[in-house]
C-alpha cells in the first residue's frame, strides 16, 4: 500500500476516496467516469475470500467502469471457483489486470483481454526508505500462516542463535490499539455513512502504515543478511540493499517472482540448505 500511495503521488494521480474490504460501500463516490483501482498483492484467488469477493462484486456491479487490478499473484486451489471467477471477469470489457509473475499472467489472459506483467508496487519505494548501521548477523523472516512452506520445519538448526520473526511478531501494543481504533471508527461509519469520516479513517491508517514501513526498513537494514519465505520480506530486503535468500511459499509464488524480477540482483538468491 505504501508503494501504491507513493506511485499515485509521483504520478499526480488524485484519488477521490480510499476504502478497504472492511468499509467498502460500492455506491460511494463512483460515477460512470470513475476508475476503480484494486490494490495489488498475493490474494487473488480462493485463499483470501474477503478480497476476492470484493473484486468480483466490483466487477459485477460496475460493468461500464474501468477497473484496474494492481500487480497480483493468483492462485486457486479449486478449479470450479477459478472458472466461476473467470466468467465474472470475462463479462466485463474494461478490466486491466497486472500480474507479478508469468504463471499469473497466463491466468489473467483468460480473465481479461488486458493483461500485463508488472513488478510489485512496493518497488516504488526504492531510494526513499531509511537505513541504519548493521549490528546484527542473520534474520530468518518466515511466514507462519496458510502459505507456510513445510521446508521451514527443517530449519531449526539454522535458526538457532539467530533472530526469527514474522510480521505479527513485530507489531507492538500501540500498533494493535491503532488497528482496533480504526476498526471501531469503521463500525461507527457503517451507520453514519460519512465520506469525510472515511477520509479521516484512511489518513490515520496511511500514517500508521508509513510509520510501520519506516520502522521495518530500519530493522531489516540492521542485518547483514535476511533469509525469508515472505515475498515482501524479500522485496523489502532489496529495497534497503540487504542480501536476501528467498524460500518459496506453499504454492511457488516467491520463486516465480524471483525468477522474473530479482534474480539478476547481486544481493538476491534462492535459499539453498
Amino acid at each position: 500500500m505504501a508503494g501504491t500511495m507513493k506511485f499515485f503521488k509521483n504520478n499526480s494521480i488524485n484519488v477521490k476516496l480510499h476504502l478497504s474490504a472492511h468499509n467498502l460501500n460500492i455506491d460511494k463516490a463512483i460515477t460512470k467516469n470513475t476508475t476503480i483501482i484494486c490494490h495489488g498483492g498475493g490474494n487473488f484467488g480462493d485463499l483470501y475470500h474477503i478480497h476476492q469477493k470484493l473484486r468480483e462484486n466490483i466487477v459485477k456491479s460496475f460493468p461500464h467502469n474501468r477497473v484496474i487490478i494492481l500487480p497480483q499473484t493468483a492462485f486457486f486451489k479449486d478449479s470450479k471457483k477459478e472458472e466461476a471467477s473467470k466468467k465474472i471477469f470475462k463479462a466485463h470489457s474494461n478490466v486491466i489486470m497486472f500480474a507479478r509473475d508469468k504463471t499469473t499472467y497466463n491466468t489473467f489472459e483468460e480473465f481479461s483481454d488486458h493483461a500485463y506483467l508488472m513488478p510489485d508496487m512496493a518497488h516504488e519505494l526504492y531510494g526513499t526508505l531509511p537505513k541504519v548501521a548493521k549490528d546484527k548477523s542473520v534474520l530468518y523472516f518466515l511466514r507462519n500462516d496458510i502459505e507456510k512452506n513445510p521446508i521451514q520445519l527443517q530449519m531449526k538448526k539454522e535458526i538457532e542463535n539467530n533472530d526469527c520473526f514474522d510480521w505479527g511478531d513485530l507489531l507492538t501494543k500501540k500498533d494493535h490499539r491503532i488497528a482496533y481504533g480504526v476498526h471501531q471508527l469503521i463500525r461507527v461509519n457503517k451507520k453514519l455513512k460519512s465520506n469525510s469520516l472515511d477520509k479521516v479513517i484512511f489518513k490515520i491508517w496511511n500514517t500508521h502504515a508509513e510509520n510501520l514501513v519506516s520502522e521495518m526498513s530500519k530493522l531489516f537494514s540492521s542485518y547483514e543478511k535476511i533469509i525469508t519465505s515472505r515475498l515482501h520480506g524479500h522485496i523489502l530486503s532489496c529495497l534497503v540493499d540487504v542480501p536476501s535468500s528467498i524460500i518459496d511459499n506453499s504454492y511457488g509464488k516467491n520463486t516465480a517472482y524471483y525468477e522474473l524480477w530479482t534474480k539478476n540482483l547481486e544481493i538476491s538468491s534462492i535459499w539453498d540448505k
